[in-house]
């Protein structure tokens, strides 16, 4: 794609969109890689074995295609978990954003999985709610911070890299992204 068109980004999942300007630094050369896993708190923060992306992020930094960090920070992701939407302050709703609960082949998929994926199996419907309240913040903000970059750094295209239960069916981030974006073209790839 870069070879293509250069006016492209790379979006991952594995950064919280709180530590953008340390991305920043690190794709401008300015930031050693060792400094930005350290300010990004990637080993907290992600932890999964940075070598399965280390090949991506340097192949930003070397041709300076821009990085953005697109997840929820780890403090408003366990409020939401512990609280529920309905309780958070006008102030956590406004960084999180649009929210959209009620996309019915997103909950009718999900919404029964969720024991299963993240749980014990069964759990208290109010806790179900509240897990299901999350993957979906988890899909709609990094939706959104995809398309905010895109709009931002004047790129044509913005790569996502993210698990597959988000892209699973389109109505995770793909379809979220395309409401925000209201025209273009998306594509998944899933690795099966």
């Amino acid at each position: 794609l870069f070879a293509l068109d250069e006016r492209m980004g790379v979006g991952m999942e594995m950064f919280q969109r709180p530590f953008q300007k340390a991305l920043d630094r690190y794709t401008s050369g300015d930031l050693s890689e060792a400094a930005m896993l350290e300010d990004t708190e990637y080993k907290t923060r992600w932890g999964f074995d940075w070598g399965l992306y280390r090949p991506i992020a340097d192949f930003c930094r070397r041709n300076r295609v821009p990085l953005a960090g697109l997840n929820i920070g780890n403090e408003l992701r366990k409020r939401l978990s512990d609280s529920g939407h309905e309780k958070l302050t006008d102030d956590e709703r406004k960084q999180i954003g649009e929210a959209d609960f009620q996309v019915k082949t997103h909950r009718d998929y999900h919404f029964p999985r969720l024991g299963q994926m993240h749980g014990p199996g069964t759990m208290p419907k109010e806790q179900q709610e509240r897990m299901y309240q999350v993957m979906t913040v988890w899909d709609e903000y990094m939706a959104d911070s995809a398309v905010k970059f895109l709009a931002a750094r004047g790129l044509r295209r913005v790569v996502v890299l993210a698990g597959g239960g988000h892209i699973e069916r389109h109505f995770g981030i793909p379809d979220r992204a395309a409401k925000r974006l209201k025209g273009g073209t998306i594509r998944t790839v899933r690795i099966v």
